[in-house]
Protein backbone atom coordinates (compact mmCIF):
# COMPACT_ATOMS: atom_id res chain seq x y z
CA UNK A 1 0.00 0.00 0.00
CA UNK A 2 1.13 3.48 -1.38
CA UNK A 3 1.84 5.48 2.22
CA UNK A 4 -0.11 8.57 1.05
CA UNK A 5 -3.15 5.93 0.92
CA UNK A 6 -2.51 5.14 4.38
CA UNK A 7 -2.22 9.03 5.60
CA UNK A 8 -5.25 9.71 3.25
CA UNK A 9 -7.93 7.24 5.54
CA UNK A 10 -6.57 9.39 8.76
CA UNK A 11 -6.93 12.25 7.17
CA UNK A 12 -9.72 12.59 5.42
CA UNK A 13 -11.08 10.85 8.57
CA UNK A 14 -10.03 13.42 10.81
CA UNK A 15 -11.49 16.22 7.97
CA UNK A 16 -14.72 14.66 8.27
CA UNK A 17 -15.36 14.78 12.21
CA UNK A 18 -13.99 18.54 11.66
CA UNK A 19 -16.88 18.99 9.26
CA UNK A 20 -19.47 17.51 11.65
CA UNK A 21 -18.01 20.07 14.34
CA UNK A 22 -17.53 23.06 11.89
CA UNK A 23 -21.32 22.82 11.43
CA UNK A 24 -21.96 23.64 15.48
CA UNK A 25 -19.12 26.10 15.75
CA UNK A 26 -17.81 29.69 15.35
CA UNK A 27 -14.78 29.21 13.64
CA UNK A 28 -13.20 31.74 11.50
CA UNK A 29 -13.31 31.47 7.83
CA UNK A 30 -10.07 31.69 5.47
CA UNK A 31 -6.85 29.61 5.70
CA UNK A 32 -6.37 26.72 7.93
CA UNK A 33 -3.59 24.46 8.89
CA UNK A 34 -4.68 21.03 10.22
CA UNK A 35 -1.04 19.16 11.83
CA UNK A 36 -2.14 15.66 12.43
CA UNK A 37 0.36 12.92 13.67
CA UNK A 38 -0.64 9.14 13.04
CA UNK A 39 0.24 5.91 14.66
CA UNK A 40 -0.66 2.39 13.63
CA UNK A 41 -0.97 -0.65 15.82
CA UNK A 42 1.13 -2.66 13.42
CA UNK A 43 3.56 -0.14 13.09
CA UNK A 44 2.85 -0.05 8.83
CA UNK A 45 2.42 3.39 8.98
CA UNK A 46 5.31 4.22 10.67
CA UNK A 47 7.09 2.23 7.91
CA UNK A 48 5.50 3.32 4.93
CA UNK A 49 6.12 6.97 6.06
CA UNK A 50 9.76 6.03 6.57
CA UNK A 51 10.26 4.79 2.96
CA UNK A 52 8.71 7.37 1.27
CA UNK A 53 11.01 10.06 3.00
CA UNK A 54 13.99 7.84 1.84
CA UNK A 55 12.62 8.03 -1.12
CA UNK A 56 12.26 11.24 -1.89
CA UNK A 57 15.49 12.32 -0.53
CA UNK A 58 17.27 9.85 -3.09
CA UNK A 59 15.53 11.73 -6.32
CA UNK A 60 17.64 14.15 -7.93
CA UNK A 61 17.50 17.83 -6.04
CA UNK A 62 15.05 19.24 -9.22
CA UNK A 63 12.62 16.36 -9.38
CA UNK A 64 12.40 16.39 -5.25
CA UNK A 65 11.56 20.13 -5.59
CA UNK A 66 9.12 19.79 -8.13
CA UNK A 67 7.64 17.06 -6.22
CA UNK A 68 8.12 19.61 -2.99
CA UNK A 69 6.33 22.86 -4.71
CA UNK A 70 3.54 20.31 -5.83
CA UNK A 71 2.61 19.12 -2.32
CA UNK A 72 3.11 22.49 -0.77
CA UNK A 73 0.78 24.15 -3.92
CA UNK A 74 -1.59 21.50 -2.57
CA UNK A 75 -1.12 22.48 1.09
CA UNK A 76 -0.11 19.57 1.86
CA UNK A 77 3.07 19.07 3.94
CA UNK A 78 5.11 15.40 5.20
CA UNK A 79 7.42 14.60 8.32
CA UNK A 80 8.22 12.17 10.24
CA UNK A 81 4.49 10.58 10.98
CA UNK A 82 2.77 13.87 10.58
CA UNK A 83 1.15 15.25 7.84
CA UNK A 84 0.61 19.10 7.48
CA UNK A 85 -2.97 20.18 5.71
CA UNK A 86 -3.96 23.81 4.54
CA UNK A 87 -7.63 23.93 3.71
CA UNK A 88 -8.86 27.28 2.51
CA UNK A 89 -12.78 27.06 4.22
CA UNK A 90 -15.26 29.55 2.94
CA UNK A 91 -17.99 31.29 5.47
CA UNK A 92 -20.46 28.87 3.40
CA UNK A 93 -18.21 25.87 4.14
CA UNK A 94 -18.39 26.53 8.12
CA UNK A 95 -21.87 27.49 7.93
CA UNK A 96 -22.66 23.96 5.89
CA UNK A 97 -20.38 22.01 8.26
CA UNK A 98 -18.83 21.13 4.64
CA UNK A 99 -15.15 20.56 4.76
CA UNK A 100 -14.06 20.19 0.87
CA UNK A 101 -11.52 17.07 0.02
CA UNK A 102 -9.57 16.08 -2.57
CA UNK A 103 -10.58 12.42 -2.08
CA UNK A 104 -12.54 10.18 -0.49
CA UNK A 105 -16.08 10.34 0.24
CA UNK A 106 -16.79 10.10 3.93
CA UNK A 107 -19.96 10.61 6.39
CA UNK A 108 -20.36 11.40 9.54
CA UNK A 109 -22.43 11.03 12.62
CA UNK A 110 -22.78 14.04 15.93
CA UNK A 111 -22.55 11.12 18.71
CA UNK A 112 -23.05 13.41 21.46
CA UNK A 113 -21.97 17.35 22.44
CA UNK A 114 -21.01 18.70 26.02
CA UNK A 115 -20.35 22.48 25.40
CA UNK A 116 -17.31 23.14 23.29
CA UNK A 117 -16.43 18.82 22.77
CA UNK A 118 -17.81 16.61 20.19
CA UNK A 119 -18.15 12.82 20.04
CA UNK A 120 -18.64 11.59 16.37
CA UNK A 121 -18.58 8.35 14.18
CA UNK A 122 -17.58 8.32 10.68
CA UNK A 123 -17.46 6.22 7.78
CA UNK A 124 -15.17 6.66 4.76
CA UNK A 125 -15.36 4.97 1.36
CA UNK A 126 -11.67 5.01 0.64
CA UNK A 127 -9.16 2.65 -1.08
CA UNK A 128 -9.40 0.74 1.79
CA UNK A 129 -12.31 1.76 3.32
CA UNK A 130 -11.90 2.93 6.69
CA UNK A 131 -14.02 3.91 9.60
CA UNK A 132 -14.44 4.59 13.24
CA UNK A 133 -14.89 7.27 15.90
CA UNK A 134 -13.07 10.19 17.67
CA UNK A 135 -13.66 13.24 19.18
CA UNK A 136 -13.22 17.33 18.16
CA UNK A 137 -12.96 20.26 21.02
CA UNK A 138 -13.39 23.56 19.54
CA UNK A 139 -10.60 25.84 21.64
CA UNK A 140 -11.70 28.69 20.44
CA UNK A 141 -12.85 30.43 16.61
CA UNK A 142 -9.20 30.11 15.53
CA UNK A 143 -8.29 26.75 17.21
CA UNK A 144 -9.43 23.13 17.28
CA UNK A 145 -8.51 19.57 18.47
CA UNK A 146 -9.58 16.33 17.18
CA UNK A 147 -8.36 12.82 18.16
CA UNK A 148 -9.57 9.65 16.45
CA UNK A 149 -9.21 6.19 16.30
CA UNK A 150 -9.46 4.85 12.49
CA UNK A 151 -10.39 0.46 11.37
CA UNK A 152 -8.75 0.14 7.78
CA UNK A 153 -6.62 -2.20 6.17
CA UNK A 154 -2.78 -2.32 5.39
CA UNK A 155 -1.31 -4.41 3.57
CA UNK A 156 -4.31 -6.64 3.19
CA UNK A 157 -4.43 -6.86 6.71
CA UNK A 158 -6.84 -5.11 9.35
CA UNK A 159 -5.55 -2.67 11.01
CA UNK A 160 -5.80 0.61 13.51
CA UNK A 161 -4.56 3.91 13.44
CA UNK A 162 -4.70 6.26 16.09
CA UNK A 163 -4.64 10.21 15.05
CA UNK A 164 -4.57 13.27 17.26
CA UNK A 165 -4.70 16.76 14.76
CA UNK A 166 -4.55 20.29 16.24
CA UNK A 167 -5.96 22.96 14.18
CA UNK A 168 -4.97 26.76 13.91
CA UNK A 169 -6.40 29.61 11.89
CA UNK A 170 -4.09 31.41 10.03
CA UNK A 171 -5.37 34.34 8.65
CA UNK A 172 -8.46 35.60 6.19
CA UNK A 173 -6.05 35.47 2.86
CA UNK A 174 -5.63 31.94 1.61
CA UNK A 175 -2.84 32.98 -0.45
CA UNK A 176 -1.86 30.22 -3.17
CA UNK A 177 -4.13 27.76 -1.18
CA UNK A 178 -7.26 27.00 -3.58
CA UNK A 179 -10.51 25.88 -2.22
CA UNK A 180 -11.34 22.75 -3.63
CA UNK A 181 -14.19 22.21 -5.01
CA UNK A 182 -17.06 20.49 -2.98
Amino acid sequence: MKPLHLLSAATLASLSMLGAAQAQSTLKPGLWEQVSTIRSDSGQIEKAMAEAQAQIAKLPPEQRQQIEKMMAERGVGIGGTSTTLRLCLSAADLERGNIPVQAGDCTQKLVSRDGSTMKVSFQCDTDPPSSGTGEIRIVSPTANEMTATVETTVNGRPDRLHTTQKGTWLGEDCGHIRRPAP
